[in-house]
């Protein structure tokens, strides 16, 4: 029935009962398997910072960038530390990828079935669906709840946007 099934993964408890589900689904449809992780745009969230701690990435900001009060003491109080903001990024890209590691290493235990492994950046229901599109994708599993901030309770969730959105079969984990 299934061919072809994309795993969205954040690296939250939801997100690893749906790698464990999209296995299984993949191992008895003798489905291909893709491991996805996406890099939201915006500023780290307490929970990003929490996992990319246990996952020993390194927090700090990017080292020789002067900090704005060297300019004046009071840009300091407006700007953010430039440094930081361009930690963000390195910071953000090892996370997803580790991410993505440890949900494709959860996925190659069982009968080594054919993974694929891939991280984007942007929007992340956006980059899900364009995977599935890209990737012919039939069916999309993915946790109800991931790391996600606020804003996901003001204009919904990344999971009912891709179900909304997507032109195959999601399945969302609880």
């Amino acid at each position: 029935m299934f061919k072809n099934v994309l795993v969205a993964t954040d690296g939250s408890d939801h997100a690893n009962k749906a790698v464990d589900l999209a296995v299984d689904m993949a191992a008895k449809h003798g489905a291909a398997l893709t491991v996805l992780s996406v890099i939201e745009s915006g500023a780290l969230t307490e929970n990003a910072k929490r996992l990319a701690r246990e996952k020993g990435i390194d927090m700090s900001p990017v080292p020789g960038i002067p900090k704005f009060a060297a300019i004046s003491p009071n840009v300091e109080a407006i700007l953010p530390d430039v440094g930081m903001i361009l930690a963000n990024g390195r910071i953000k890209a090892e996370l997803a990828e580790a991410i993505m590691e440890e949900a494709k290493h959860r996925a190659s235990i069982p009968q080594g079935a054919n993974i694929r492994g891939r991280t984007k950046s942007g929007d992340a229901a956006e980059e899900i669906l364009n995977v599935a599109e890209a990737e012919g994708v039939d069916l999309i599993v993915m946790g109800c709840r991931g790391l996600g901030t606020l804003k996901s309770l003001l204009v919904g969730s990344v999971s009912q946007r891709v179900s909304h959105l997507a032109t195959c079969t999601c399945v969302t984990v609880k």
